[in-house]
């Protein structure tokens, strides 16, 4: 794991890092994670896994625009999401990446992400994440 950090560290110009660098970045990582996994889980509504959930309609302008953000943004959390699930880098992988499928509007992506919630540790995982912000778990059909 050392081994990977020290390649880490070169891949981004951190050549001369020492231990003490790579641990901190480690931690960071690993934090900035967290809470944005954290902060998006708090954020979903209870029944969006569910088969009657239906989005806000939104003026046209304003619905591409919000659906161009959203997608990128979707599209970068998946990619942090799979780099976050190589072993040896700190954060919630899985996580990452079903917060980032939930934020895509591509076609199938509704049948994926119900499944990885339907998953036991994923599934208890978010529920973990609500309770402590006094959230209701969420309702999967």
């Amino acid at each position: 794991m050392i081994d990977l950090l020290y390649a880490l560290a070169r891949r981004f110009g951190l050549d001369g890092a020492g231990a003490g660098t790579l641990l901190v970045l480690f931690v960071v990582t690993c934090a900035v994670s967290l809470a944005m996994v954290t902060f998006f889980v708090v954020r979903i509504p209870v029944d969006y896994f569910s088969a009657s959930h239906r989005p806000a309609a939104r003026p046209v302008g304003v619905h591409v625009a919000f659906a161009i953000l959203k997608n990128l943004a979707g599209v970068i959390l998946v990619l942090v999401g799979v780099v976050l699930s190589l072993s040896g880098i700190p954060g919630q992988g899985i996580l990452t990446i079903l917060v980032g499928l939930m934020l895509t509007d591509l076609p199938g992506v509704r049948s994926l992400e119900r499944s990885l919630v339907r998953r036991h540790g994923v599934r208890r995982a978010l529920d973990t994440i609500r309770a402590k912000f006094g959230r209701e778990p969420l309702k999967v059909d």
